[in-house]
């Protein structure tokens, strides 16, 4: 029985010799590493101001109470267009 082909290392050696090498050169310098950047558009930064207003106004909902109460917010003008934005919402 041959067995010669064992502590065949050689590989494993340079590989692990040019790691040391990089080990004892130190860091790279940081003025020539690769530096990642982010571009915001407009759209997202419009998104993002969207996303700081409150899901209810309100002011709106306030002055809208006060009209009902007092009993002129349902006109007829308004309940057409009530209806007709309804109509559009679910066609």
């Amino acid at each position: 029985m041959n067995v010669s082909s064992i502590g065949v290392s050689t590989p494993i050696t340079r590989l692990h010799g040019s790691m040391a090498e990089k080990i004892a050169k130190g860091p790279q310098d940081v003025s020539t590493a690769a530096s990642d950047t982010v571009e915001i558009s407009d759209a997202a930064r419009y998104l993002g101001e969207l996303k700081k207003l409150p899901d209810v106004r309100e002011e709106k909902v306030a002055a809208a109470k006060q009209l009902i109460a007092a009993g002129v917010y349902e006109t007829p003008h308004r309940l057409d267009v009530t209806i007709s934005r309804l109509m559009e919402d679910l066609a």
